[in-house]
């Protein structure tokens, strides 16, 4: 009899595991459905940047989107954040000289390209996370950053940005860059009064 009880009760134990293994089972695939309806709404949502970006950062920001996170305020805060603009060195003229161009660029994207002002947004902010890790990592080696280290990747994809969306109508003949005459980036930019009012509506 003794022996008995123990298998009923290796049977019960199994049987109640089994159901708690498949009811969390259960709980992993419908989380795991959520996520890949939201990452599809997503994609559907955001075209023209989905999928185009490095790494997971289109998801990241896409959904800071969608939570109502302004991307123009943070893409300013990652580039004062890793901002180098007590040195004066030329590394860091060139650096802020970099946001004045994302701001003629954002302006230039919503006159003449396709896509909404937040796959715009979204695109930039993505820059700039990549270029504030990058200038972090430079200003861990030394305080003074040399012009030619700001004209390399990640830097200059800001002018990949441009070919993500595709051309409107009224598009100039030439396509916006940010490299002057010379090859050098960034080239001097006036940025964008549209933008800075944005920026000041948001409290910056």
């Amino acid at each position: 009899m003794e022996t008995i009880g123990i298998i009923l009760l290796a049977v019960i134990a199994y049987f109640l595991w089994k159901i708690y293994h498949q009811r969390e089972q259960e709980k992993t695939d419908a989380f795991l459905e959520k996520r890949a309806s939201e990452k599809s709404k997503l994609r559907e949502k955001y075209p023209h940047v989905a999928g185009k970006l490095e790494g997971n950062w289109f998801e990241v920001f896409a959904s800071q989107a969608e939570r109502g996170t302004p991307l123009l305020k943070m893409s300013f805060l990652l580039m004062l954040q890793a901002s180098t603009k007590i040195d004066f060195s030329e590394g860091s003229m060139k650096w802020d000289s970099l946001w004045d161009c994302s701001a003629e660029l954002l302006e230039h994207l919503e006159k003449y390209h396709e896509g909404s002002t937040t796959e715009h947004e979204i695109a930039v902010v993505t820059y700039w996370q990549m270029a504030s890790e990058a200038v972090g990592e430079l200003i861990k080696e030394n305080s003074e950053i040399e012009g030619s280290k700001i004209e390399v990747e990640p830097y200059t994809n800001i002018e990949q940005i441009a070919s993500l969306f595709p051309k409107k109508a009224n598009h100039p003949a030439k396509e916006i860059t940010f490299f002057d005459e010379k090859g050098s980036l960034p080239r001097k930019s006036k940025g964008s009064a549209a933008i800075k009012a944005k920026l000041e509506a948001l409290g910056l």
